[in-house]
């Protein structure tokens, strides 16, 4: 886990960490299979925008469904706001 926590910049707030071990998928690309990462998810207190930090190696083998949900990335977001 990092020291270092996310500032919200519209609000400039200090995000507050809501879940460690977040897995994110990153999905399957010409250069290879769907990957798996941990991270740190973290939340505004004031507009609620999240995000996932303090990513390692990626992980070996899939997630055990005990890490909880898996946060599918996706490389380009819709248009209209968050997904």
């Amino acid at each position: 886990m990092s020291t270092l926590r996310p500032i919200c910049v519209p609000c400039r707030l200090e995000m507050r960490c809501v879940k460690n071990n977040r897995v994110v998928a990153d999905p399957a690309a010409a250069s290879g299979p769907s990957t798996y990462w941990l991270g740190d998810e973290y939340e505004c207190p004031e507009c609620r925008s999240r995000v996932v930090v303090g990513f390692g190696e990626a992980m070996a083998t899939e997630p055990s469904p005990l890490l909880g949900d898996v946060l599918h990335f996706e490389y380009e977001r819709p248009e209209g706001g968050a997904a």
